[in-house]
């Protein structure tokens, strides 16, 4: 058993806590009060290991906190907090609790996705994007079902491309190229090129 000598505040609802006059952790005001730890406690190895890993709970969760500021999926939260150093136990603890706290919802996340990119970016890189973020082959699935590029967003962004540029096949290769690498397919891509670079209609002959 040992005692806590001291407990000296050392920032915004933080303290030092010395065991046996040796500075043995820092604990924010919360837990402190939770495990009433205070002078002259005497207090087992057990007890304040108990302390630090429920103070470690509190201090990742509400980092989640300030990170969901603007919204993350499950992955990109356990990501960040394993970055930080945080281990298994405490990352599974503060996924259950913004579970419960719902603050987390890869599929609301997805739609908030779409309707944000969904006028710069084709559903291939979309698709692409969220899957990279950690949202489910089965949520991805249900928010693209029957869904299609605008084709007055490719051709914004085609307008926009060729700005000051030459009308001609090297000028529409590389607009295909930059359409391609928004995520919009070739069969997207190739009516507007035809239009913008060669004013042909949809029924003419294919610019390449």
């Amino acid at each position: 058993m040992s005692e806590v000598t001291n407990i000296i505040k050392c920032g915004k609802e933080k303290y030092s806590v010395f065991i046996d006059g040796t500075f043995f952790c820092k604990l924010n005001s919360e837990t402190i009060v939770k495990e009433k730890i205070k002078i002259g406690k005497i207090i087992s190895k057990e007890e304040i290991e108990k302390a630090q890993q429920e103070n470690e709970k509190l201090e990742a969760l509400d980092k989640c906190l300030k990170l969901l500021s603007v919204p993350k999926t499950r992955k990109q939260v356990a990501d960040y907090l394993f970055s930080k150093g945080y281990t298994q136990k405490t990352v599974t603890y503060c996924l259950e609790k913004l579970d419960e706290y719902g603050y987390l919802n890869d599929e609301m996340f997805a739609k908030m996705y779409v309707n944000s990119y969904s006028n710069k970016k084709g559903k291939r890189l979309m698709e692409f994007e969220l899957k990279s973020k950690g949202v489910s082959e089965e949520i991805i699935k249900k928010i693209f079902n029957n869904y299609c590029s605008n084709q007055e967003t490719i051709i914004n962004l085609a307008e926009k491309f060729m700005k000051n540029k030459e009308k001609n096949a090297k000028t529409a290769n590389k607009l295909a190229q930059h359409l391609f690498s928004k995520g919009f397919t070739f069969d997207e891509i190739n009516p507007v090129i035809k239009n913008i670079v060669y004013n042909f209609g949809e029924d003419d002959e294919s610019w390449n």
